[in-house]
């Protein structure tokens, strides 16, 4: 039986059943077909919502995520078969982020409050050279495949900012870019992922330069020793802009934008 309520039918509906009778009157008729139609309304509403939120989570994570590997491909990376280096390199890093929790954990205290703490930051700012060390470490440490000095120090810089991008910002990605409800938030968390990629192939390739090579450069030694100081501090810095200065997102994310693109300027060719 249809749902057209204006049908020239009787206007009493009458179903009989041994053990149950139902009568519909056409406005009860009615009111039934149309919560039908709202319901298949309201699934249909609520597909494309699930459409439309696993649309802006796969372009957050390609924004995060997607430089690392055209990077890896579109460089002589690939070919070389340098994975295997870029592994080892986000296990140094998982290793010395370990290390750096159980230091958070110990020295720090929980702030009572969200202002801007100078004694707290300077212990993050010196717990933040653990980062250094992981990644001399993974330079000079490590036994590589026959590889050159240049794809070496890509091959680190590259795993440990993959590294860093998955055990940072890949939870929150599937938790909050899958939300209902639309923010930039996620936007912005991958251009800050693509400036800690070229923030930390820059200190790579200077170190490499300094760690690596017999004949160092002395005039770059002083260079490489700020642009350590600015990865050190950068999220001493950023946090300061947030609670001192009040700045807003974007502004602070394209201060380190910014910061990494000078820091890649210092890097010179050849390297």
């Amino acid at each position: 039986m249809g749902c057209d309520s204006s049908s020239p039918l009787q206007p009493n509906y009458q179903f009989t059943h041994p053990q149950l009778s139902i009568g519909l009157g056409r406005s009860d008729l009615a009111v039934a077909c149309t919560d039908a139609e709202n319901d298949d309304g309201g699934g249909a509403a609520a597909g494309e919502d699930d459409e439309m939120t696993v649309f802006h989570f796969l372009n957050c994570a390609a924004l995060t995520f997607g430089p690392h590997v055209v990077y890896y491909s579109a460089t002589p990376l690939s070919e070389y078969d340098t994975i295997g280096t870029c592994v080892k390199a986000a296990v140094v890093y998982l290793g010395t982020a370990l290390v750096k929790l159980v230091c958070l954990a110990t020295l720090l205290k929980v702030p009572e409050n969200d202002s801007f703490d100078p004694y707290q930051e300077l212990m993050k700012i010196f717990i933040g050279f653990i980062d250094v060390a992981g990644l001399y470490f993974a330079l000079t440490q490590l036994t590589h495949r026959n590889i050159s000095q240049n794809h070496k120090f890509q091959a680190v810089g590259l795993g440990w900012a993959f590294a860093d991008s998955v055990l940072h910002r890949l939870a929150p990605l599937w938790i909050g870019a899958r939300g209902l409800e639309f923010t930039w938030e996620y936007i912005f968390q991958g251009l800050e992922a693509n400036a800690n990629l070229v923030m930390t192939l820059s200190l790579a390739a200077l170190g490499s330069l300094m760690w690596l090579r017999k004949n160092k450069p002395r005039t770059l030694v002083p260079i490489i020793y700020a642009c350590a100081l600015l990865l050190a501090t950068m999220p001493s810095i950023t946090s300061y802009l947030r609670r001192s200065l009040e700045w807003q997102t974007p502004k602070v994310v394209g201060f380190e934008l910014f910061s990494s693109l000078e820091k890649a300027q210092l890097v010179p060719d050849g390297s």
